[in-house]
């Protein structure tokens, strides 16, 4: 899998033939674009952790602008003292498994767009829990809002589904910021002196990669206040068929390299058994 594109931690350098990386309990990673919801994210979670992992994707169908993601990394160590590892990934071969190869069968199922968005996410999310079965991480965020629920990655029922995702690679995904209120993330990272972009309505241009496809599906909204609506009996069924060639991919890769999730598992939790209680309490709450 070499996809790695710019880093501070190389993914191919862990989970060699016959090698187990070590559970390391005071590091969390985040999926992050360097908008305001995942930069608090961000900022709070360096508050409660050692170690920090802001992990970057590029799908490589109308992506651009990944520079600006760097550039915000770099402002968060000036600020708070190097907590913060970076690495971005390429995901379009596994963005073309899940989705683009079929996209039109797709389609003519699904009636609606979302499955662009959406297949996007679920190859994001199977990379980042890999990311994390790689480098002995229990705990995976991102940076979803409430305020921004009209994204289907966003949705409730989503979130749900991508929550037992990974769950079942031995994960904890949690959404720190979802009931934070917007204004409340500017002011924090206002606080530090971040740069904030151009503001227009709700959005901050300028300082996140941009996604041509979603400026396209999101424009009423972004114009004329106007929800895209999305049913979730549909949304679920999609994620549910997705979530199947995602594990896939993760079973195929760790095989390939003489592992199992079986193992990786156990080992990870033995692993976790000769750590604080409070660890062990918290990987089971996964």
């Amino acid at each position: 899998m070499d996809d790695l594109l710019d880093g501070s931690l190389s993914p191919l350098s862990a989970l060699a033939r016959g090698q187990m990386p070590t559970i390391k309990p005071n590091e969390i990673a985040l999926m992050f674009s360097g908008g305001i919801d995942s930069t608090a994210t961000a900022i709070r979670l360096a508050e409660q952790y050692e170690r920090v992992h802001l992990i970057t994707f590029r799908n490589g169908y109308g992506h651009f602008y990944h520079h600006r993601t760097r550039q915000r990394v770099d402002e968060l160590n000036r600020k708070l003292g190097d907590k913060f590892y970076y690495t971005l990934i390429s995901t379009k071969g596994h963005f073309d498994e899940i989705l683009v190869n079929h996209v039109l069968k797709d389609y003519q199922q699904y009636h609606s767009g979302f499955i662009w968005f959406m297949g996007c996410k679920m190859a994001m999310h199977m990379r980042s829990a890999l990311y994390c079965l790689q480098h002995g991480l229990i705990q995976m965020t991102d940076g979803s809002n409430e305020d921004t629920n009209e994204m289907v990655e966003q949705m409730l029922i989503s979130l749900a589904l991508i929550r037992d995702f990974y769950t079942h690679n031995g994960i904890k995904f949690g959404t720190p910021v979802y009931e934070v209120r917007r204004d409340d993330s500017r002011r924090l990272i206002a606080a530090l002196g971040l740069k904030m972009g151009i503001e227009v309505m709700d959005r901050h241009l300028c300082i996140q990669p941009t996604c041509l496809a979603g400026e396209l599906y999101y424009m009423p909204y972004l114009l004329f206040n106007k929800k895209v609506r999305h049913d979730e009996a549909t949304v679920a069924r999609f994620i549910a068929e997705k979530r199947l060639i995602a594990q896939a991919i993760i079973d195929r890769w760790l095989s390939e390299r003489g592992h199992s999730l079986a193992a990786i598992l156990d080992q990870r939790h033995q692993q976790l058994a000769l750590l604080a209680p409070a660890t062990v309490d918290l990987a089971s709450a996964a």
